[in-house]
């Protein structure tokens, strides 16, 4: 078992990584950010804990810095992600070997779940139907949205494509730097 010095430097850097992300590509194409991707890679190579520990940090440590700052968003967003890297622990840790339409697939309902647990959230705090915020996310025209962009599908389906392309090689690639103390 790695050391708790190599476990918490694990932590340190993806939630810094993520944080970066997003900040850097706050102005960018609205939901394509690796920051799913990356909480789903700490639960797989530390474990549900330090995924969750990751996903929560990510979140709180981005909206600090983003342009529209910390809000009651931050409180969902912190607790959702913090959930995609608990259940990505639970589900992949303990796998020598994750097949990438496996973790494709998986990194795509990870981050449905969010999506959706987001949106069943901001029903609840703004008031509006739940039916219409999940709506909103997959088909916002139709609800009368701004754009008609697909908030949910982007960010479902770039999570799904770096988990499915570089996923499975960059979790054997953390693991060896990672566990490589203990050996």
């Amino acid at each position: 078992m790695p050391s708790r010095t190599r476990l918490l430097a694990l932590v340190a850097s993806l939630s810094a990584a993520n944080a970066a992300f997003r900040i850097a590509l706050a102005w960018g194409p609205p939901n394509v950010k690796p920051t799913a991707f990356l909480i789903i890679i700490a639960g797989v190579v530390a474990g549900p804990l330090p995924g969750m520990v990751v996903g929560w940090l990510s979140m709180i440590i981005s909206d600090l810095a983003t342009p529209l700052g910390a809000g009651p968003w931050t409180i969902e967003t912190s607790t959702g992600m913090a959930v995609v890297g608990l259940l990505a622990g639970l589900m992949w840790h303990r796998s020598d070997n994750i097949s990438r339409l496996k973790m494709a697939l998986g990194g795509y309902l990870l981050t449905m779940l969010f999506d959706i647990g987001t949106a069943f959230a901001d029903s609840i705090i703004y008031q509006f139907p739940w039916w219409t915020m999940v709506l909103g996310l997959y088909v916002p025209f139709l609800m009368g949205g701004f754009s008609p962009y697909p908030f949910g599908f982007a960010h479902e389906l770039t999570t799904a494509v770096l988990c499915g392309t570089i996923g499975p090689s960059l979790t054997n690639q953390i693991r060896k730097v990672y566990q490589r103390a203990s050996a």
